[in-house]
């Protein structure tokens, strides 16, 4: 009897295993229908600390890419001179590689850019981190606290 209670438990578990590989690369709900997927909402704010190094000139990206693998976009927003606190929404309109979706855990991250190019951050930039991450897309009250500069 105990050797059917531990083939069970062993089943279960590689049934857990691949129901979290599914979710972790987006292929766990294909088929079913938008379940507010797609999309990821909330906002970025600035730590009180560097509030006031903010300039006019500065670009704020709202990045997503995937927690692992290389660090390129799957999708980004722009916001030019932003005004903190800067509410954002990125839809599968903003996927960086047409035909793509936001979909399976994602990281999303915000940079205040001075010098407005998007690439790896440079001296001065500001970056922060949703506390949650990685996440998965169909949050809308994500709330990212830019507290880093590099």
């Amino acid at each position: 009897m105990a050797g059917y209670t531990v083939r069970s438990l062993a089943m279960a578990g590689g049934i857990i295993g691949v129901a979290a590989l599914a979710a972790y690369f987006g292929v766990a709900h294909i088929g079913e229908p938008d379940q507010g997927g797609g999309s990821i909402a909330g906002q970025v704010q600035i730590a009180p600390h560097l509030a006031d190094q903010v300039k006019p000139t500065d670009v704020l990206f709202v990045i997503v890419r995937r927690p692992t693998g290389p660090p390129r976009p799957i999708a980004a927003k722009r916001f030019d001179g932003p005004k903190f606190p800067v509410q954002f929404d990125i839809t599968n309109e903003d996927v960086m590689v047409k035909g793509s979706e936001l979909k399976g855990m994602v990281d999303v991250i915000a940079r205040l850019d001075r010098d407005g190019q998007a690439g790896q951050p440079q001296p001065g930039d500001m970056e922060g981190r949703y506390a949650k991450n990685p996440t998965l897309p169909g949050g809308r009250d994500l709330t990212i606290t830019i507290d880093k500069v590099y």
